[in-house]
């Protein structure tokens, strides 16, 4: 039989039909599975859902950190036709290329959403949104952004939030965090995380051919992070940092009944809401860069030389070791000789204060005084009674785990200048100078210390439970040392001899110790601190400005200022 052209296409058709068939088979049968569970993939979508963030209150349940809405424009990549990218850069106003690297940026899951631009104006998100006929792939979602309502007023203290790094992100539990998710970066915010956060949701839908939702398959409703209390008083809180705009300062203020800070304020300060909004970028830029250093609070992260403030710490010592009595006497000529061939130190006031006793000799200043306890005492009695106050110790924040300030001793120096302790040095420590650094902090939890009679003293920012009430430990510093300094404190500003009275006030008696320390070739930082009222104090404060001159004038006039703003806010009126 002859094998005509008809016969050779006969054959060709069969084997096309056959490669064809064992096609199918092997696509609907033997792969049937894989494919379904692609096209499954195809027109199943999972959006999730990120968790509200918990509110930061003040003791009064005022919002110092909220949420708000914010219009976020999304895209599947999956979904994009090339016609899309022009139209959406255009509407967006960035770079083309800008679009397409948002598109390609990493992403949690197959046809998940690529965040394209975050917090639009609402008039830009419905123009988008009637315009997604011809922006396949492209969505307007609504979700939570970080608010901060009131600015800088507690920057320090609430902190601020910031994007998840790809690397942060690899070591993270991904049923909370989203390769989009934000994390606290300072302050409350990064303290209490985990406590803000909560837990992400989610939902499951179906989408036809040009990616619009059928139905929803399934849906876990997310839940919001939890509310973080703090003790802070928002409009005390206001008041003070408006008091300190345009200083480099720090004012903290203790309740001496919890230990709970109503105030905490440093200036400079900044505005986290920059560091929320993409479109802060410059500011966030200036702000990193200013030589101000506002993201700095001076009030926990800073050190200085404590000055006179320190005479507490040497008039404590030489009380409680037996060197000195309350009514010890030294004379103050303006100047002091440790022996006859030592240079000569000097008192601030040149002319001598006289014969003094302990209780005159803090009440002003006298450095004479000092100068000539210091002679009885080492400088490692000295440190040891510093550290029994709280200066130079590891002090916890919620905030923040501060790096104590420096208390040097004989062992220090030998340690880091190879170099003998001598007694002039002494001197200088007994006043607060020298190599001595502390944080304002420090002296607040001090002050605190003096006022509740030795009790020791642990500040903290967030509210706790009452009716847990621990044994509180004491110092090893007899009361009546304590008593005797206090008493001096309240000579300071009730005095008409005392270097604070510029802070004294007509609705009761105030204690305190000004400082003023020498920060050459700058002008001194400023210092004072106390408690009030004296009979039953209530508050511990601190207030210090960054070379802001004399401590009785500067810082005075401040602490005078707060505690008008305390009686007004927290002190009821006499009928």
């Amino acid at each position: 039989m002859m094998f005509t052209r008809f016969h050779f296409f006969q054959t060709f058709v069969f084997i096309l039909m056959a490669l064809l068939g064992l096609g199918l088979f092997q696509t609907q049968v033997l792969r049937g599975s894989y494919y379904y569970e692609l096209s499954k993939r195809n027109r199943v979508r999972l959006i999730p859902l990120e968790a509200p963030r918990g509110r930061v209150l003040d003791q009064k349940d005022r919002l110092l950190a909220a949420n708000r809405p914010s219009y976020n424009v999304i895209a599947i990549p999956e979904d994009i036709t090339p016609e899309v990218y022009p139209r959406l850069a255009k509407l967006l106003e960035i770079p083309e290329k800008e679009v397409r690297r948002r598109m390609s940026a990493g992403r949690e899951y197959p046809f998940a959403p690529a965040v394209i631009k975050e917090d639009v104006p609402q008039e830009l998100a419905f123009l988008i949104e009637e315009r997604r006929p011809e922006l396949s792939g492209v969505s307007v979602r609504v979700e939570g952004i970080r608010y901060y309502p009131y600015g800088e007023t507690a920057s320090h203290v609430i902190g601020y939030i910031g994007a998840v790094s790809p690397r942060e992100y690899e070591d993270m539990d991904h049923d909370r965090f989203g390769i989009n998710s934000k994390i606290g970066r300072a302050g409350i915010e990064r303290a209490f995380d985990d406590d803000l956060r909560g837990w992400r949701g989610g939902q499951q839908i179906e989408v036809d051919a040009r990616g619009q939702m059928v139905r929803v398959l399934s849906d876990r409703k997310p839940e919001a992070g939890s509310d973080i209390k703090l003790t802070l008083d928002l409009e005390f809180q206001k008041k003070i940092m408006s008091m300190v705009n345009g200083l480099h300062a720090s004012i903290a203020v203790l309740d001496l009944e919890t230990d709970g800070l109503l105030a905490l304020a440093s200036a400079p300060a900044y505005d986290p809401n920059i560091f929320v909004s993409p479109a802060a970028s410059e500011q966030r830029l200036r702000i990193l860069k200013d030589e101000n250093s506002p993201m700095l609070d001076r009030g926990i992260n800073a050190a200085y030389p404590p000055g006179s403030i320190f005479k507490l710490v040497t008039a404590l010592a030489g009380l409680d070791l037996g060197k000195i009595t309350p009514q010890t006497r030294f004379r103050c000529t303006g100047t002091f000789q440790l022996g006859p061939k030592s240079k000569p130190v000097h008192c601030w006031n040149h002319e001598g204060h006289g014969s003094l006793n302990l209780y005159e000799a803090l009440e002003r200043s006298c450095n004479v005084y000092f100068f000539n306890v210091a002679k009885r005492l080492t400088p490692d009695e000295i440190a040891h009674y510093a550290h029994e106050l709280g200066l130079g110790e590891p002090l916890k924040l919620e905030i923040s785990r501060m790096a104590p300030g420096l208390i040097p001793d004989s062992a220090w120096k030998k340690e880091h200048f190879n170099q003998p302790w001598f007694q002039g040095e002494t001197l200088n420590m007994a006043i607060g100078q020298g190599y001595m650094l502390v944080t304002p902090f420090e002296i607040l939890r001090l002050t605190s210390i003096i006022a509740k009679n030795g009790k020791v003293v642990e500040p903290h920012l967030v509210v706790q439970d009452s009716t847990v009430m621990p044994e509180i430990p004491r110092v090893a510093i007899r009361e009546e040392n304590l008593e005797a300094v206090k008493r001096a404190m309240l000579q300071v500003v009730e005095s008409d001899y005392g270097t604070g009275q510029l802070a004294r006030v007509d609705f009761d008696k105030l204690a305190g110790k000004t400082g003023t320390a020498q920060a050459p070739p700058q002008k001194a930082h400023s210092w004072m601190t106390g408690f009030f009222p004296y009979k039953n104090p209530k508050i511990a404060f601190v207030v210090f400005v960054e070379h802001g001159g004399s401590g009785g004038v500067t810082s005075a006039r401040l602490v005078k200022q707060m505690l008008e703003a305390w009686r007004d806010l927290h002190v009821a009126p006499v009928a």
